[in-house]
């Protein structure tokens, strides 16, 4: 979901608290979020739709900082946002990726951004009355973006422990997983060799069998010298993701770069891109295990 979107959707609930309470019906309701709809459509059919699209919050020079096509207007823009709201975290993440260089510069600037939306969280009483719902609510999702570049972080510094802490106290926030921390969570497991934490990951999120998690538990046994349940895992992602021959040969020869295609067609579920995703964004469990793809596109056509 776009900012813009989740813009709508917050002016929605204002607008409902404006104008239903606490009380009222599912009929009042769906009557009331027609008629803001039918508003907001006229407005943006009508000749003030261009007044939309004029800045006026930290979320509109956000929006703008993303389409800037140099780094110096990003960076105007995100500056214009924190003078308009100096506690956003969207904003303040944004100055972050602009202006730190360093890993760990980055690591301690989002740490005191995460603390300033631990202190947010705590006074709107979400960590109260939204835990396992975080996301849903919408107030939550800029607190749980700054959790996941946290992790990231956290996991690119080889911090694996601190990231496995984390990424499990995400999950507990967020049940839904709507941005796809287990997938790092799992990583982060395959790299400590922690079976029982993985399985209980997979068991969590397991109804559905998915490419990175899958990946990861094979890169798991691999490194515990289990090489039948490691095939055994490879074989089920084959099964599930059509790009897992291609992405194996491309890997075991350093060729990745070669088959990402995810800019040019955008990225496509249960093919390789999925796959190199996982990689890119957990590059100390693949570094660690060198051998890995050459085993794996051996093992695999050997299983065959």
């Amino acid at each position: 979901m776009s900012r813009e979107t989740e813009k709508v959707f917050r002016d929605l609930n204002k607008y409902l608290d404006a104008h239903g309470g606490d009380e009222m019906s599912d009929q009042e309701m769906d009557r009331l979020i027609s008629l803001f709809m039918e508003d907001y459509n006229t407005k943006l059919q009508s000749g003030t739709a261009a007044a939309l699209t004029e800045p006026e919050t930290a979320m509109d020079y956000l929006e703008l900082a993303e389409e800037a096509r140099t780094q110096k207007q990003r960076l105007e823009y995100t500056n214009k946002a924190l003078e308009l709201e100096p506690d956003n975290l969207d904003a303040g993440m944004a100055k972050i990726a602009l202006t730190m260089k360093k890993p760990q510069q980055t690591l301690e600037a989002l740490e005191a951004l995460l603390k300033k939306g631990d202190s947010q969280m705590e006074q709107g009483g979400f960590f109260r009355d939204s835990i396992g719902d975080f996301w849903a609510v919408f107030e939550t999702r800029p607190y749980m973006r700054v959790r996941y570049q946290y992790l990231q972080t956290l996991i690119a510094l080889g911090m694996l422990r601190k990231a496995a802490s984390v990424g499990e106290r995400s999950l507990e926030l967020c049940e839904n997983d709507n941005l796809g921390i287990r997938y790092s969570l799992m990583c982060v497991y395959a790299a400590l060799e922690d079976e029982p934490a993985a399985l209980a990951l997979l068991k969590q999120f397991g109804e559905y069998e998915d490419s990175q998690l899958l990946l990861a538990l094979a890169v798991l046994y691999y490194k515990l010298d289990r090489p039948d349940e490691a095939t055994d895992y490879l074989q089920r992602l084959q099964k599930i993701n059509k790009g897992t021959k291609k992405f194996l040969r491309a890997a075991a020869g350093d060729r990745l770069e070669e088959i990402d295609e995810r800019m040019a067609y955008g990225y496509r579920p249960f093919t390789e891109d999925e796959l190199i995703e996982l990689v890119e964004n957990n590059l100390p469990l693949f570094i660690s295990v060198p051998g890995f793809f050459r085993w794996a596109d051996k093992r695999l056509k050997a299983a065959k």
